[in-house]
């Protein structure tokens, strides 16, 4: 696989001598160069071209930097935002993440609240060069109404996993665990790591980077929460869920100084448990 020092000089040669090509510019997770960037990570590169047609023709300008192993979407796209959008791996493993923009859309960086990194301004565009990550991207604090919502939203869910485990329907309980987890366990799970670090870290997208900031007795009951196709063992899975979700949801309640609803709680739990010990052949909920 190409380091990333080949990576940008490829890409920047080949900008450098195509006279149409006015720009290049990298966003996204590479932007800042930090820790968190490994030999699997995307390169994330806008091109300004004076005319985009003949990128929406065709993908042979992608054979510049390597034979390419699989693209999506399968066809040049353009998306609602005006770019071509064409998102590439290469035999090497590179993956590139290409958006051909317009080039008088480049001006459009001097308020761009995203992160980016000018690569290359032909006509000197651009005024600042790096607009690093801020503190937008952190953890946001969440409202009174908005935990109040996703707790009961959660309490609500978790429900339907328990009555497709009863009734053995485990594609059916696999999904709604999945709905669970993301959002409602999820989001809990973000707001406790923003709570322990004042609301100033990211977490990247959908948990990408919790086990960096958890302690590993958090990590392990993140990982009880998984399992395979086993009935029982979903069943424990489900009722460790909803003991991690209580123990973290009642840890931010009591730093935001909110309510959690315990009683609502016990009352599931209780439910849940009596659907887990029905005889499969019941006919009254006893």
């Amino acid at each position: 696989m190409r380091k990333a020092s080949e990576v940008f000089d490829e890409i920047q040669r080949w900008a450098e001598a195509d006279d149409q090509i006015r720009g290049l510019v990298l966003s996204s997770g590479r932007v800042d160069g930090d820790d968190k960037v490994d030999l699997l990570s995307d390169y994330d590169v806008i091109v300004y071209v004076r005319d985009q047609a003949p990128y929406k023709r065709d993908d042979r300008w992608l054979e510049a930097f390597g034979s390419v192993m699989t693209r999506s979407p399968p066809v040049p796209t353009l998306f609602d935002d005006g770019r071509v959008g064409r998102m590439v791996i290469y035999d090497d493993g590179v993956r590139i993440d290409w958006s051909v923009a317009d080039a008088v859309s480049m001006h459009d960086l001097n308020g761009e609240p995203e992160p980016y990194r000018v690569l290359l301004d032909k006509d000197r565009i651009v005024k600042n060069p790096i607009r690093p990550y801020h503190s937008a991207y952190h953890v946001q604090r969440p409202s009174k109404d908005e935990y109040d919502e996703l707790v009961a939203d959660f309490w609500w869910d978790i429900i339907y996993v328990a009555k497709a485990l009863w009734r053995d329907e485990l594609y059916w309980a696999k999904h709604m665990n999945r709905k669970v987890h993301s959002p409602f366990l999820e989001k809990v799970i973000e707001w406790h790591i923003g709570l322990k670090n004042d609301w100033s870290v990211t977490t990247n997208k959908h948990g990408r980077w919790f086990k960096r900031y958890l302690d590993t007795g958090t990590w392990a009951e993140i990982e009880s929460t998984y399992s395979g196709a086993d009935l029982d063992q979903n069943w424990d899975a489900l009722f460790n869920a909803t003991r991690l979700f209580r123990r973290l949801a009642v840890t931010v309640a009591d730093g935001l100084d909110f309510d959690y609803p315990h009683e609502t709680d016990r009352r599931v739990t209780a439910y849940m448990q009596k659907i887990r010990r029905l005889d499969r052949a019941a006919e009254d909920f006893v």
